[in-house]
């Protein structure tokens, strides 16, 4: 069983990558932590992990020199500026205040512009600018993945088989290489058991109305020994009580939906690379009566009717969305009472001019009839959101009207 363990370790942890799987942290046992993805590995090999953040620490033998930098803030990218505004690390004020990155000599090179965290026997520091490091399994003391958050519509859950018999399902949360799994499960539990139990797990999609790659934030690349590639979301794999794994399979699908079976023995290595397919789904909670447009919360107004025309402000319209060519998604979301309530709501073109003054803006209900836009998609969620969604032409002022109780939400196409 030595051989296929070694094996086993290296396959499943390719693919026990949770929710979000771009967002592991990988724990090593000199402390460091890295936030990312495994993005490269050969079965029973070393393997390749590509970061987004990293705490790395280094013994202080390992370095020869520091350098320190006053990078002052409008030089600062993004992830830095938002780091250093949560911890308060900015020195000065204004336009003159800056943050101090080092550059760490060490005998293989610079490691520039990193944030140190502690000196003294060791030296920690942050890494915020993407890197990728070659680790070997026996470095790792522990991979874990964030719980996904309850608003969260869509992902990719596990289902274990174990040689018991016994199934379980959940999200995958942690694992310890080569001893352990953990699932969280739907009753709030967390069901930790030994990896070389498994003899069957697989990802299914959790939202139903979503496809599989669509949920995938990644997907995969399996390279076989004989040099061909082969390109889709891992979904299965199968392993037998035999010592080798002359007799393990996975199953890939493929983008047009098709499935392939291939032997693991046949696999020379896995890659992973973002999916440009993935589209994740979140929700909010909305009290009744609250609206967002394109997740902007906006506040229904009273209209009052003159000369026949629906009167609208549209002085002080907050709510701004950037056109899109041909058409620009408008997503509405809110609570109902009763989710039929959503096909009451009247999506219309605002006119400026209406009235004998052409100077009251505003809409008719022969508008209602005759330019009243139609939804693509009407669809409340598990949480009680209902979500509208319209597809809008023309930049310009719109308003949705609920006739039930005389007030419209606003907003501008520009």
């Amino acid at each position: 069983m030595k051989i296929k363990n070694l094996l086993l370790v290296a396959a499943i942890s390719c693919f026990t990558q949770g929710n979000a799987q771009d967002n592991l942290s990988v724990i090593l046992k000199d402390g460091s932590t890295m936030v990312g993805y495994i993005s490269r590995q050969r079965p029973g090999e070393n393997f390749t992990f590509t970061t987004k953040s990293a705490v790395i620490l280094k013994n202080t033998d390992k370095v020869k020199s520091i350098i320190d930098h006053q990078i002052k803030t409008i030089e600062l990218s993004k992830e830095w500026k938002n780091w250093a505004d949560e911890n308060e690390a900015l020195i000065g004020i204004g336009n003159n205040a800056y943050l101090i990155l080092s550059d760490i000599i060490t005998d293989n090179g610079t490691i520039s512009r990193v944030r140190i965290l502690e000196r003294g026997v060791k030296v920690k520091y942050l890494e915020l600018i993407p890197n990728s490091y070659s680790l070997s399994w026996d470095t790792i003391a522990m991979i874990k993945a964030a719980q996904r958050p309850k608003l969260q519509l869509s992902g990719i859950n596990r289902k274990y088989r174990l040689r018991s018999g016994m199934e379980y399902e959940g999200q995958y949360v942690e694992e310890v290489p080569g001893k352990t799994l953990s699932l969280y499960q739907d009753n709030g539990v967390i069901h930790v058991f030994n990896r070389d139990e498994v003899l069957q797990d697989n990802r299914y999609k959790i939202n139903p109305n979503q496809t599989l790659f669509e949920q995938s934030d990644l997907i995969d690349i399996v390279q076989l020994k004989n040099g061909s590639l082969h390109k889709g979301i891992i979904f299965e794999r199968n392993y037998s009580d035999a010592d080798t794994i002359s007799n393990d399979y996975l199953l890939i699908q493929h983008e047009n939906g098709s499935t392939e079976s291939i032997d693991l023995a046949d696999v020379l290595e896995y890659r992973k690379e973002r999916n440009p397919l993935y589209r994740p789904l979140t929700d909010v909670l909305l009290q009744d009566g609250e609206f967002m447009v394109n997740r902007m919360l906006t506040k229904p107004q009273m209209t009052k009717e003159e000369e026949n025309v629906i009167c609208v402000r549209v002085d002080s319209i907050q709510t701004i969305i950037s056109a899109s060519h041909p058409t620009t998604e408008i997503v509405i979301e809110t609570q109902f009472a009763n989710s039929n309530q959503a096909t009451q709501l009247k999506l219309v073109k605002v006119k400026k001019d209406y009235g004998r003054k052409r100077n009251i803006p505003g809409f008719t209900y022969e508008d209602i009839v005759k330019t009243t836009l139609q939804p693509n998609e009407i669809v409340t969620s598990i949480n009680g959101t209902t979500k509208i969604v319209y597809a809008v032409s023309d930049s310009d002022i719109y308003a949705i009207y609920n006739p039930e109780n005389k007030k419209v939400i606003l907003f501008q196409i520009v």
